[in-house]
């Protein structure tokens, strides 16, 4: 964890010093949608996945998403919350949250019991930075940890480039609980 924590700063400074080289601000305010992978050990869950987030002040902004995964079995997940933005200067920002997160896993069980699921409703912190390097480009890292039954630590870093002042493509690689996954998709900001 204090590893994490060296980096971060580490990256922060670095981020900081870089900002002058910018020339566009953050946007909360936007859709985001595309194709979700998350692989543990023996599946490869794939399906559609879909964010949102939407500024209230200048600092406090609501955020949410949710993804339908499937392989042998289904992973549903969504979450809902706020968050809160420092603003380091206008080209980075870190930012903090929490919100209700609901996980799903749903199985073909026998044709005699039908479904069978297992699901827990629960709460998440959520956290992260956000830099634009330039006009065009956008990247960032984030963790998460989810407690409750299905509880696990996240981390994932992403690139965002501008295809206009209104539409981006969007890449991440995401850790969870040790297991690799990603999001490969567009934004829409409003």
């Amino acid at each position: 964890m204090k590893t994490s924590l060296k980096a971060a700063l580490a990256a922060l400074v670095i981020l900081s010093a870089t900002a002058a080289h910018a020339d566009s601000e953050l946007n909360y305010n936007y859709l985001e949608a595309g194709v979700g992978v998350w692989s543990p050990t023996g599946q490869t869950f794939v399906g559609p996945d879909i964010r949102l987030s939407g500024a209230l002040t200048e600092n406090v902004f609501l955020y949410g998403g949710g993804r339908y995964l499937k392989d042998d079995f289904k992973y549903i997940n969504y979450h809902a919350g706020v968050g809160y933005r420092f603003i380091i200067n206008q080209q980075t920002d870190i930012w903090t949250g929490v919100n209700y997160e609901y996980q799903e896993a749903r199985i073909s069980c026998s044709s005699w019991m039908g479904r069978c699921k297992a699901d827990d409703n629960t709460v998440a912190f959520r956290g992260g930075i956000r830099h634009m390097v330039n006009a065009d480009v956008e990247i960032g890292a984030s963790a998460r940890l989810i407690t409750g039954d299905f509880d696990y630590f996240g981390m994932s870093a992403h690139a965002r480039y501008n295809l206009n002042s209104k539409i981006a493509l969007k890449g991440e690689v995401d850790v969870q609980d040790g297991d690799i996954g990603g999001f490969a998709g567009f934004t829409i900001f409003f």
